[in-house]
């Protein structure tokens, strides 16, 4: 389970009551559109946890492979609720400011204070799910973990918004209030949550549907060419962010003569150690497709 997704819950909610005192103290479109964002993510990091613990349940005769793949069906949910909530709402929001612009005045140092302090609450969140998720080659090779990654790109969009959002701030303290200004940053915030929104979408849709670890496939066939000599062909199956289902063909032509079936499923095991050491990554079962007439085990 995903210690970024349990902090972000928390500091989420404490930063949507923090920029909610902040709009309504001030009515800036700006700390709108990041209210409605921090609403938006404590309700996505609610449905990304019921992804995770769904995820945990054990296997059924109707799902023998478990409910790997519900953190992803939820994380899909989750994206088209920033669409819908954070984006939409963002955007209709800035317009109508556009269109009927009210007086408004200068920031308040307790406002800038606030915006500062649910900053740093973000940057924490930020942190911790960097930190989970191994840093830039964690990042590189850890698509699969999209609840991790949406904690990322939330947070990361969250601390541009509020960076905005303090140029806002400082803008009408230093220069004076510049509503035309505020609504377009609104608007602008708007289409960054549709953008990864959209991202994050077109991720789970992609490993719902079926994906295969290449880096896993390549692994296996170096592997079984190494201990045994015979080149493979090696397709996986993603069931979860870490596990995998194996399906391994072998030509009749690449069989040696002298190859032990009665080994086959030693092999398999080997793979599954292998794997796990090399990539951290578990083989639930590894399936042997040999040519017609071939007798052997088939599973491992």
């Amino acid at each position: 389970m995903s210690k970024s997704v349990s902090i972000s819950i928390a500091t989420n909610s404490i930063i949507m009551c923090t920029k909610l005192f902040a709009f309504v103290t001030t009515g800036s479109p700006t700390l709108f559109a990041e209210t409605v964002h921090s609403a938006t993510d404590v309700i996505n990091q609610v449905l990304l946890k019921v992804g995770e613990v769904k995820a945990q349940a054990k296997s059924t005769a109707k799902h023998p492979f478990g409910f790997g793949k519900e953190r992803y069906f939820w994380a899909l949910v989750s994206s088209i609720s920033v669409l819908f909530l954070g984006c939409g709402a963002s955007i209709r929001h800035g317009i109508e400011a556009l269109l009927h612009q009210a007086p408004s005045e200068p920031f308040s140092i307790p406002t800038i204070a606030l915006l500062v302090f649910a900053g740093c609450l973000e940057a924490y969140t930020f942190h911790t799910a960097w930190g989970e998720i191994g840093g830039l080659p964690g990042l590189k090779a850890g698509r699969q973990k999209t609840t991790i990654l949406a904690v990322l790109l939330e947070d990361a969009v969250a601390l541009l918004g509020i960076a905005l959002t303090l140029f806002v701030a400082f803008w009408s303290r230093l220069v004076g209030p510049a509503p035309n200004m505020d609504a377009a940053i609104s608007i602008g915030i708007g289409i960054l949550l549709g953008v990864m929104a959209l991202a994050l979408a077109r991720l789970n849709k992609e490993i719902l549907i079926d994906v295969s670890d290449v880096g896993v496939n390549a692994e296996v066939a170096r592997v079984v060419k190494v201990r045994s000599g015979i080149d493979i062909d090696v397709a996986s199956s993603l069931i979860d962010a870490d596990r995998c289902l194996l399906f391994i063909h072998i030509s009749p032509h690449d069989i040696p003569q002298d190859f032990d079936f009665a080994r086959i499923n030693a092999v398999g095991e080997m793979i599954k150690q292998d794997i796990a050491v090399k990539t951290g990554k578990v083989i639930d079962h590894v399936y042997w497709q040999f040519p017609p007439g071939t007798k052997g085990a088939v599973a491992s």
